[in-house]
Parts: structure tokens; sequence; C-alpha cells
């Protein structure tokens, strides 16, 4: 028997049955609004998500008045915006109250047809995403709860430190009073996270805002290195610098995370050679920074992948840690601060290891 025919036998003949069960399962409703007079038609899975009767007439009207007062002027708002735009695109969520009294969330999304430049209709599609919703709000809730607890510890933390920095100081111990000042310097770190991850425009706008000010690069490696060093006694991170005037013009805090990322995954993946090198350098109008270690190494051709959310290398072990994010949010910082950010090819093929750079702008001095 023919190959193509023995598949023809052994498929399925997917019916209108088929159709209406997994639009079911999904919740998926159709509508179309004529925009003439208003005139709505839908399937029946609208009127249940929004809370009346299959045998209930729905129209404009009575639409809106299903919705909760406080989303009900969205509708007539969200219509004028689409047809006024020049991608047709509807799209709104609101919240409907259903005879139970409970509370759902609809999410309606279209798109405007035109005869002409006027638009006469829009079609489109609407699902209850109520459970979907909820567990964000959760989220939502549970985070805030969390960084306003840890804000309390972290104050009376920052007091003590304080207090200890006073009286190493008064004491006159130079070293043991710079890792108190560290100590210091990483718990205004962790505020200012809290600070913005509490923040709902950066909850939201899905962007890095950078706060730019003109900062010694050379010192802040320095600092970097040797907070590393502390938490891996075992390691040796040299700082090399080859420009003699350091100072830049970038958000310290923000470099600081990407340095952070940089020498902590030099470190993490080489757990057999100790050695760490970063090296802060000019080049053609640029100020650059390479961060080389003797590791495990890196696939040529995951050098480009590397920088995508959660990918983690085909090389790494199975006992490394990790979520794939910081390498993510370090090319997102750099790309913020218009400077390039990569993996250096390695010209000796004997040689292990790898060595991530990023560049940065130089701006005029003040």
């Amino acid at each position: 028997m023919p190959l193509a025919l023995a598949y023809q036998e052994h498929s399925i003949q997917v019916t209108q049955d088929h159709f209406k069960i997994a639009l079911d399962q999904v919740q998926l409703g159709f509508w179309e609004l004529n925009l003439s007079n208003y005139a709505l038609n839908c399937t029946s899975k609208c009127k249940t998500n929004i809370g009346i009767s299959i045998n209930d007439v729905l129209d404009y009207d009575k639409l809106l008045e299903c919705i909760l007062p406080e989303d009900r002027p969205l509708m007539p708002d969200e219509i004028i915006k689409a047809t006024q735009s020049t991608d047709g695109i509807y799209s709104l969520q609101y919240r409907v109250r259903h005879a139970d009294q409970s509370i759902h969330w609809i999410d309606a999304k279209g798109t405007v047809l035109f005869e002409g430049a006027v638009p006469v209709r829009i079609i489109g599609t609407m699902v209850d995403i109520t459970e979907k919703k909820d567990l964000e709000l959760l989220r939502d809730e549970l985070f805030n709860v969390t960084t306003h607890e840890l804000k309390t510890p972290l104050s009376a933390v920052k007091g003590y430190l304080q207090l200890l920095d006073r009286f190493i100081a008064s004491v006159g111990n130079e070293k043991i009073s710079q890792v108190a000042k560290r100590a210091l310097g990483s718990v205004e770190r962790i505020t200012r996270l809290l600070n913005e991850m509490a923040d709902p425009i950066n909850l939201y706008s899905n962007q890095i805002r950078l706060a730019k000010d003109y900062f010694d690069l050379n010192a802040l490696g320095e600092e970097i290195a040797g907070n590393t060093m502390l938490i891996n006694p075992d390691y040796r991170i040299q700082v090399l610098t080859t420009n003699i005037d350091s100072l830049v013009f970038a958000d310290r805090y923000r470099i600081g995370q990407v340095l952070t990322n940089l020498i902590n995954n030099a470190v993490k993946y080489s757990p057999e050679c100790k050695d760490v090198e970063v090296s802060i350098g000019t080049y053609n109008n640029e100020i650059k920074v390479q961060v080389k270690d003797y590791g495990i190494g890196l696939p040529k051709s995951e050098h480009h992948k590397v920088f995508k959310k959660f990918y983690r290398a085909s090389s790494t072990p199975k006992n490394i840690p990790g979520f794939g994010i910081g390498l993510f949010l370090s090319a997102e910082i750099i790309i913020r601060h218009g400077g390039l950010i990569g993996v250096e090819e390695n010209e000796n093929e004997t040689e292990n290891g790898t060595c991530f750079y990023f560049t940065l702008p130089i701006y005029p001095f003040r």
C-alpha cells in the first residue's frame, strides 16, 4: 500500500465538533461590531464569558452594563483609538461581574476593517483570563509584601554597619575600615534594587532606567574584584589598567552589576584554575573592559546565544546553578549605555577559558 494512502487512512478528520471542543477548552469567543450602528454579533462563549445565559440577547449596551463601572469608559475609548490608528488594532482588558457576584477578567482583541479610508467593522475574540490575572495579582501582592519586609532588617544592618564603620575609623585600622565601607556599599546596592523592584514604573515599563554620572571605572573594578575575593578567597582576581584617566560617564550601579556578573561567572566556571584577569583600557575612542578566565570555556557556536534570556551554555555542568538571566541583563545595561558586549574569539585553540568584554562610549568631560 502506498505510504501516502496509508497516512490518509490513519489521519483524523477535524470536524466542527472538534473545533467547538477546542474553543470551549480555551474559553474563546468570537464577536463582530458594526461601527455604523454598533450592532453586536457574537458566539455563545462570549455570553458565558461575561456572565449571561446563552439564550440572552447581547447587544453593545448590554455588554457595557456587564462591565464594572470603573472599567466601562475604557471600551468606547479603545474603539475610537483603534479606528484612528494606522494598524487598526483593538486590545482591551476589563472586568465583569457574574450572577454569583464573582469578578472575571476579560481579554478582548480585534482588528478594524476598512472600506477605503472608512472604518466599518471590528472583528475579534474574547477570552476569560481570570485565573491568569488572579495569579498575576497574587504574585504582585506577595512581591510588594516581600520587598517591604526586607527593607526593615536591611535598614537595621545598614545602621549597625555605619556604627561599626565609625568605630573602626576611630581605632585607625584601615584594612578593616575598607571592608566595612564595602559592606555598606553592598547594602546601598541592595536597597536601590529593592526600591526599583517596588516601583510600578519599573515593574511594568520593562525598561532599565539609568542614573548617569562621572565615576572612576578603575576604582569600581578594584572594588568588585575585592568583594568577589572576600567571598572566594582561593581566587586571585587581577585588575589591569592601561588608561591613566579612567573617569567615565555612566550609571555606576548598573556597570557594577555587569562587572559583578562577569567576574562571578569567571569564578563559577573556573573550578580548577583560580586566576581571573580584568583588563580596562581605551581603544578606538571607547572604554573597553575584558574579563578573562581559564575555565571550562564556551563553544564558539554559542557566543551570540548566551546573551539571550534564560539561555545556558551546553558546556555548563549540571552542578553549577543558574537561570540564564545575568548575561541577558548585562547586555541590556550595556546596550542602554550605547556600548557593545560580547565574547572575544580565542586565537590560541589550546588555551582554555573565556574572555567576555564590554565597551562604553567616551563622553566629553565636564
